[in-house]
């Protein structure tokens, strides 16, 4: 193959060179010295890029003279970069340059200049370079690497938007405004092709061009309202909908894009648009499966964008671009090392930190091996594009993790505060200590700080992250609307599973008491399943005019009795009103409301495993 190519290099480089035989050569050695900065190009762009090496052999390298020409090339011999149209003017498709320097001598430093266009398909691209002594060898000593940034320069961020409209069945809104601040390198241009930002319906889908009132075209709603829109200046969006004729939530996932340039990517937003059923109607639940094919996909949450994230317990986190049946897959990531994933543990909980449109804070909650210990601990990722990359540990030791009783449930709450559920680990014991952090239900800062207004429990030695204890294995975890009420939903052993309201410092009994028991230093549960278990895991309340006479209700996911179950609560009580999709897609992992109101649910069957979303109509 090398001799192959050598026919196709520049006149500078002598043919005959590259007929020598590939053998060692002694005394031929390079060390990088320094080079260019990194470019950033627009697609297309070409830009003059220069590296030095030094020659820390013995031998002086000769421009021309067999078995002592030395070049630059692309490591491996590939031809990937030219093919992704990186080359320009290029020795061959995997040699860029060879040296200024008719000759280089021992510690001398010979310099490669050449020229490269940024691929026309935006995105960061390494190019891989060493030198090579051809015919002879690689000299291998030391290479470098170029990462070539193609960006069209234009980029948009949110900056705010009109609230949800609530819209009778085929009513006009008012205008509805989005802001996005231009946050490239290029003015918005208004009315000029390629330089008008407008705002899209992500991925082009003209589903909703029914919708459009007056919208440029099915798939776009608006142009910028301003005549050029400079870069750190805001941009105005300004259009209308027309509601549906049938009740429900109806998502818009929109983008800014500069048709016939790029799409920016950057950042999206939705609208929601609600068109509620009549007060008192008891919906029709219509169930779509969103995902398949999983394995025990133990939690879910929504960026404000509009992407998915869905945790495997045995430790992927899967990013789809948005939660429409069989949406782009953008990521499959394994970013925590030292999973140990059994039974119960694993990778398990996820949640996005409440301001992640602009910190961008995506947090699980984790079984792993650390220090010889099998430990539960929350940790706290940054998202840098679709890359989870480790920020800090929030509770980094103190939960023990068993293939029982795990729990590890975490929510943001309306305060503020990261709230994390933790099974007793197996040890009952746990769940009446207040000096340990499992059989506990957790409040902390999200960055892992006590909140001065946690409670110090009876017997505790401090203020700690405990603010419930006898708690058993606890897998759900939400807050009621209205209220801001903290709702926790946890498996009994052999009896007595629980819906608790939770209250600063209060006891919840177990081992000592299950269930209902009038015991005056425990709090009674506001539901007890009685002398059997269902399994019940995670749970939400399903929120919003379209649920008709289901707004507010309590939904909560049940394992071993493999349904959906609706409860009302009044006051300390709750109560089962309705049992759906029983046994229709085996054991129910989480219920978690999404941002277009419906709810999504994850199945933990252990193969075939699937997403799936409750969507409320008439």
């Amino acid at each position: 193959m090398r001799i192959a190519r050598a026919a196709m290099l520049a006149p500078l480089l002598l043919a005959s060179l590259l007929m020598q035989p590939a053998l060692g050569a002694p005394g031929f050695h390079a060390a990088w010295v320094d080079q260019s900065p990194w470019p950033t190009l627009r697609p297309g762009g070409i830009a003059s890029y220069t590296i030095h090496f030094r020659n820390t052999g013995t031998e002086a390298w000769q421009r021309g003279v067999a078995g002592r020409h030395v070049n630059l090339a692309v490591s491996g011999d590939s031809t990937a970069p030219a093919d992704a149209g990186m080359a320009v003017g290029w020795l061959s498709a995997n040699r860029v340059a060879t040296t200024t320097e008719t000759t280089v001598g021992p510690n001398a430093i010979a310099t490669f200049t050449f020229a490269l266009r940024a691929p026309p398909t935006p995105g960061t691209y390494r190019l891989p370079l060493h030198p090579v002594l051809e015919g002879v060898q690689h000299l291998e000593d030391e290479g470098v690497f170029v990462v070539v940034v193609s960006d069209s320069g234009y980029h948009s961020a949110w900056v705010s938007q009109s609230a949800y409209p609530t819209l009778q069945p085929g009513q006009v809104s008012a205008p509805l405004t989005i802001v996005f601040r231009n946050a490239g390198t290029q003015t918005w241009t208004k009315g000029v092709l390629g330089q008008e930002a407008r705002l899209a319906i992500n991925q082009d889908d003209a589903q909703w061009g029914p919708l459009g009132v007056n919208w440029l075209s099915p798939n776009r709603v608006a142009a910028q309202t301003e005549t050029a829109v400079v870069p750190g200046a805001n941009a105005t969006f300004s259009f209308q909908v027309r509601a549906p004729q049938i009740a429900g939530t109806y998502s818009l996932h929109l983008r800014t894009v500069i048709d016939g340039t790029a799409w920016m990517e950057d950042q999206g937003v939705f609208l929601n648009i609600t068109v509620p059923l009549p007060v008192g109607t008891v919906p029709r639940l219509v169930a779509t499966v969103v995902r398949s094919g999983l394995a025990i996909p133990w939690d879910l949450a929504f960026a404000p964008d509009g992407r998915m994230f869905v945790t495997e317990r045995v430790g992927n986190i899967l990013i789809y671009a948005s939660a429409a049946p069989n949406a782009t897959q953008l990521a499959n990531v394994f970013p925590v090392p030292n999973i140990n994933a059994s039974g119960e543990s694993g990778l398990m909980s996820i949640e996005l930190d409440p301001a992640f449109a602009t910190n961008s804070l995506l947090y699980v909650c984790v079984s792993v091996n650390d220090g010889g210990q099998w430990l539960n601990q929350v940790q706290r990722f940054r998202i840098d594009g679709n890359t989870p990359v480790f920020d800090r540990f929030v509770i980094p030791s103190g939960m023990r993790a068993n293939s029982n009783h795990d729990g590890c449930r975490i929510r943001f709450g309306p305060d503020g505060k990261l709230w994390v559920t933790m099974g007793d680990a197996g040890d009952t014991a746990n769940a009446q200590n207040p000096n340990v952090l499992n059989g506990k239900v957790l409040r902390l800062n999200s960055d892992g700080t006590i909140p001065a207004d946690n409670p110090i429990l009876p017997g505790a030695n401090a203020r700690t992250a405990v603010y419930t204890m006898g708690n058993r294995n606890p897998q759900g975890l939400t807050f009621e609307p209205g209220t801001g009420r903290v709702i926790e939903v946890e498996h009994g052993d052999d009896t007595h599973d629980e819906i608790n309201v939770l209250r600063a410092g209060a006891n919840y009994g177990y081992p000592i008491c299950r269930g209902p028991c009038g015991d005056p230093r425990f709090v009674d549960p506001a539901w007890s399943s009685g002398n059997v278990t269902l399994a019940t895991s995670g749970a939400d309340f399903a929120r919003g005019v379209q649920w008709g006479a289901y707004d507010g209700s309590l939904f909560v996911a049940t394992l071993k009795e493999t349904d959906l179950r609706r409860f009302t609560l009044a006051g300390s009580v709750a109560t089962q009103r309705d049992i759906l999709f029983d046994g229709t897609y085996g054991r129910l992992r989480t219920a978690r409301q999404g941002p277009d109101g419906s709810l999504y649910l994850t199945t933990s069957n252990g193969s075939g495993d699937r997403v799936i979303r409750i969507t409320p109509t008439q």
